[in-house]
């Protein structure tokens, strides 16, 4: 009985895992993230972007590893709205965050 529950909680575990992961999409591997938009030259504003994670994601998460989702969230939806630079604009809440999304005539490499 107690190998049952073990594994019925193991499973469940990387099935909580499994639904939180994110990858990049192709277009997206030139858009980057920033910190702050000062330190770029002819950008262009071109609006907000949501993105969210699963909201009990963050529970089974690091800090680090939410923040790196949405990270990517961010830089696909960029790609959808022609940006190649993405700078977070709200602290994380519930898994949730909002970016400013820009596009740059001189875009480092994407980190």
């Amino acid at each position: 009985m107690k190998k049952m529950k073990l594994s019925t909680i193991l499973s469940l575990g990387i099935a909580l895992t499994a639904c939180s992961f994110v990858s990049l999409n192709q277009g997206a591997k030139n858009v980057s993230v920033s910190n702050s938009i000062d330190s770029f030259n002819d950008c262009k504003y071109l609006g907000d972007t949501n993105v969210s994670i699963w909201s009990k994601a963050d529970t089974f998460q690091s800090d680090r590893s939410v923040e790196s989702q949405l990270d990517i969230l961010a830089r696909n939806e960029a790609v959808s709205m022609s940006g190649n630079k993405v700078v977070a604009k709200t602290a994380i809440n519930d898994g949730k965050r909002t970016y400013s999304v820009y596009s740059c005539a001189n875009n480092e490499s994407a980190q």
